[in-house]
């Protein structure tokens, strides 16, 4: 009825046979534009004690990504259109507001896309230092690389997307299980230390923001309505875990709260 109403056909850019992106493509590209991994979540450590970190971690999901999650389901499969939310609020609100929209959705990703690169070259100066040039150099080279990837079509960006997952989750796997005969579940309800309310806030909500950009993959999924529950099924409580149980072994190793900058764990 939605498509019907805002002048769509309600069957997507494509035929459903031409649709590409599975619930395992989901997932994998999916968790990548949720998560990502747990790289840089030392600031959660240095912004509060561990119970009021743990609390947020826990519900912060639940009464902030569910619902977005479920709501870009919805749309998605009401309105199966690569662009996602841009192409929802050009349809519901007109092409002037659909190009505001539009411009500054380009514009938050371009501030946020930026950080990345960065924190590759960060991690690679923990294990070779680099000179400020060549932190750039290889900043520069993340950009390229994902570029190329990108430009050569769906795909190859799902074969990357699950190379990238075994890559990245493969050292958090190892930590939590080597880390497991430490493992100390009373660390988390220390409540000693100065809180920075809007560091531990604005964190929390970044980790757990990238479900609304899901719909933007609408246009390429096959059965959108089967292939969104079943991999919003997997990801969030993936998303969870991963965001607690590596926080809980580090701090059952290490508890001083100062130790903690980006790369530490």
């Amino acid at each position: 009825r939605f498509s019907l109403a805002m002048g769509g056909t309600g069957v997507g850019s494509q035929g459903d046979g031409d649709r590409r992106i599975g619930v395992w493509g989901m997932v994998v590209v999916g968790f990548f534009w949720v998560h990502g991994g747990i790289y840089g979540n030392e600031a959660l450590i240095k912004a509060a004690p561990p119970l009021y970190v743990f609390v947020l971690l826990g519900v912060v999901p639940f009464v902030y990504s569910l619902p977005i999650a479920l709501i870009v389901a919805e749309l998605s499969t009401a309105w199966p259109e690569d662009g996602g939310y841009v192409v929802w609020v050009q349809a519901a609100c007109g092409k002037l507001i659909g190009a505001h929209h539009g411009f500054w959705v380009w514009v938050i990703y371009l501030a946020d896309a930026s950080i990345y690169p960065v924190l590759v070259a960060e991690y690679l100066d923990k294990v070779v230092p680099l000179s400020p040039f060549q932190k750039g150099l290889t900043a520069m080279l993340v950009i390229a690389l994902v570029t190329a990837i990108n430009m050569n079509g769906v795909d190859v960006m799902v074969r990357f997307s699950t190379l990238l997952t075994v890559v990245s989750l493969a050292p958090t796997v190892v930590f939590m299980i080597a880390g497991v005969p430490d493992l100390k579940p009373e660390v988390i309800f220390h409540t000693e230390g100065p809180v920075d309310w809007s560091l531990l806030v604005s964190w929390t909500l970044w980790l757990y923001c990238g479900f609304f950009s899901l719909g933007t993959l609408a246009g390429d999924l096959h059965s959108p309505r089967r292939t969104f529950l079943c991999a919003l099924a997997l990801l969030l409580p993936a998303v969870v875990a991963l965001d607690t149980l590596p926080l809980l072994v580090a701090l059952s190793i290490d508890p001083d709260q100062r130790n903690y900058a980006a790369g530490y764990y």
